[in-house]
């Protein structure tokens, strides 16, 4: 069974996109493999595909496009590998990306969340083997100031496939934003 990944390709403008892979031509070694994203499920090769993609499109059906704002670089130290991520978080659309990650995480994916690792919402900036460097370059992001706004607005099913994320299928979110409440 191929191991499978739901991405979200945020929809930015020119600038900001051209903001985020100036930063990762620099820092993200992963930047040939896959174009700037939000994972909101993890590779899973447990679930049979057809399985996979048919949940994806349900998800989708039901939930609502998510407007967001980036203004915080993040650094992320993974404790398996030592590598230091950059990561670029959503204060604006957390929850509403959060609520897609749970809302993917039930169903047939249920058993594979890994409830050991809290879910940040991110886009991945950069991959670095030094910590201090990786800090330093959170640190020059956030005193500039960034701030990347978009939107998700559909649910990607990809695999990795002779080093590059291919993707699979594609599925508009089409759901309702919920009214807020008080």
């Amino acid at each position: 069974m191929a191991t499978l990944y739901t991405l979200a390709y945020p929809l930015l403008s020119d600038a900001d996109a051209a903001a985020i892979e100036s930063i990762r031509r620099e820092h993200d070694p992963q930047r040939g493999v896959v174009p700037a994203h939000f994972t909101l499920a993890f590779g899973c090769g447990a679930v049979p595909g057809g399985a996979y993609t048919e949940h994806v499109q349900t998800v989708s059906r039901t939930m609502p496009a998510v407007s967001f704002a980036c203004r915080y670089a993040m650094l992320n130290v993974e404790s398996r590998t030592g590598l230091a991520y950059v990561y670029l978080v959503p204060d604006g659309g957390y929850s509403g990306l959060s609520r897609l990650h749970d809302a993917l995480y039930r169903g047939p994916l249920a058993e594979h969340l890994n409830l050991d690792i809290p879910f940040v919402p991110h886009i991945t900036l950069g991959v670095l083997r030094d910590k201090a460097d990786a800090k330093r370059l959170c640190d020059e992001l956030n005193a500039r100031g960034i701030a990347i706004s978009g939107e998700v607005n559909a649910l990607s099913v990809a695999a990795l496939e002779a080093g590059k994320i291919r993707d699979l299928n594609t599925f508009p979110l089409i759901g309702q934003t919920p009214s807020p409440s008080l």
